[in-house]
């Protein structure tokens, strides 16, 4: 018997060995970074400006894929249901941590289903419209919005930029309809076309057509102006005191990976956020680099999903089967 325990004991002992080693050997293989919208939307935007950097801290190259639909949950889904090996990752909006207040019949929870990696980066969100539009400042967008009723477009139902709208119209006690896309390039052609009044938008997302003078910039959401758009009030300048949102992206691992393979994923994260051509490029898209940690971030989603989700039901967004 006690030959047996032994035996046990050292067939456990040899199994935890295996396992770090695993872990120290990772990765040996690309990963994949699943992004859940639109080829040429916002997430594929902030990964794409330091995936090369990202890859070589860890040693192995960076492969998106992206996985559109049901705004975002289906590639969310796809990585929640995938081996927690590290070689599957998501690359998903702030929204990933507001999908139960957008849907009542997950097929798999936001938060528990997944292990929180790092943060992509950050950026203002931008109310842009078409350069033809009528509209030349946001206070015009409130003011038109008291007698008749405002379109605004976003890049997915319950994502940051639509959240954003939804305040807007909740504080100023305006009547605003969001019309959501499934990512951002559709919601930048319907704008342009003139199918909808206006837009809320990551800068990164939109700022190649403001710079060609296909859309003009209203208003930005963070307290402080962009140095890029020096001239561009912000929400808070334009009638809202106070308004203050920052866009941010995150990566998440399925929940069983390992915490060794998530820290090594995190740091490698935060090296290429460091790296000086990194910061330019993020600069030069007007995007802040993040330096959180794997804690770090798990702590800051869990106090952005509180904050988001009361908004959703303050505004009566309901959740659909």
């Amino acid at each position: 018997m006690n030959f047996r325990r032994i035996a046990l004991a050292a067939c456990i002992c040899a199994a935890g060995v295996a396992a770090i080693a695993q872990d120290n050997k990772y990765p040996s293989r690309p990963i994949v970074m699943v992004s859940p919208y639109a080829a040429g939307g916002a997430t594929e935007t902030f990964a794409r400006l330091l995936t090369e950097e990202f890859g070589a801290a860890l040693g192995q190259p960076i492969v998106i894929e992206q996985k559109p639909g049901a705004s975002g949950t289906i590639g969310a889904r796809f990585v929640a249901n995938s081996k927690p090996d590290g070689y599957t990752l998501l690359a998903n909006t702030s929204g990933h941590v507001m999908y139960e207040g957008m849907y009542k019949n997950l097929s798999f929870d936001p938060m528990k289903d997944f292990k929180p990696v790092g943060v992509l980066g950050s950026a203002p969100i931008l109310v842009v419209v078409a350069e033809g539009s009528p509209y030349k400042s946001f206070k015009q967008v409130l003011e038109a919005a008291k007698t008749r009723n405002v379109t605004f477009a976003s890049g997915a139902l319950g994502s940051l930029p639509h959240l954003t709208g939804e305040r807007v119209a909740l504080l100023s006690k305006v009547k605003m309809t969001h019309v959501p896309f499934s990512g951002n390039a559709p919601a930048v052609t319907n704008v342009l076309g003139g199918h909808v009044d206006m837009m809320y938008s990551t800068a990164a997302s939109v700022m190649t057509q403001i710079k060609g003078h296909k859309m003009r910039a209203l208003a930005v959401s963070t307290k402080e102006r962009m140095p890029e758009l020096p001239d561009v009030p912000t929400i808070a300048e334009s009638g809202m005191p106070g308004f203050d949102v920052t866009g941010w992206y995150g990566v998440w691992a399925p929940k069983d990976t390992s915490t060794e393979v998530v820290n090594k994923v995190s740091k490698a994260l935060v090296a290429a956020s460091n790296r000086p051509e990194v910061r330019k490029r993020m600069a030069d898209a007007s995007v802040t680099p993040s330096t959180m940690t794997a804690e770090q971030f798990a702590e800051f989603a869990a106090r952005e999903r509180s904050i988001w989700l009361e908004v959703m039901k303050t505004a009566g967004i309901q959740p659909e089967n």
